[in-house]
């Protein structure tokens, strides 16, 4: 397969040969047909590759193939060299938007107790 070209194509095309092998009477069992599948892959999809030998799947040739498409859709959709940062806050005090103006919020005053005489100390006598 080269690079770039589609993966649906290629594993239908890999999937035609291997049926053609049957019908001459060459049967392959399923473990040998999706290896010969997953070798012909190009490097692009050897982290599909190292997963699904890792994991130890045992899937049908069909199943790998639908498994091949979802994996080459994710493969494009995804964005590359884009680094999430987090945004630098600031130290002042967060503002709120009221009938379009802007206002800080109001401090909370914090009153002081009173103090309240609770006479002599009876160690003080």
């Amino acid at each position: 397969m080269a690079e770039g070209s589609s993966v649906n194509d290629h594993a239908l095309k890999m999937i035609w040969h291997i049926e053609k092998l049957a019908r001459l009477n060459l049967v392959m069992d399923n473990e040998l047909a999706v290896d010969l599948i997953l070798q012909s892959l190009p490097d692009s999809f050897s982290g599909f590759v190292q997963n699904f030998h890792m994991h130890k799947m045992e899937k049908t040739i069909a199943e790998l193939h639908s498994m091949l498409v979802v994996y080459e859709k994710e493969m494009h959709n995804t964005r590359r060299n884009i680094v999430a940062m987090p945004k630098a806050s600031s130290s002042r005090g967060k503002t709120i938007l009221k009938k379009n103006k802007w206002k800080r919020p109001a401090k909370l005053v914090v009153q002081p107790k009173p103090m309240i005489d609770k006479g002599k100390c009876h160690y003080c006598c």
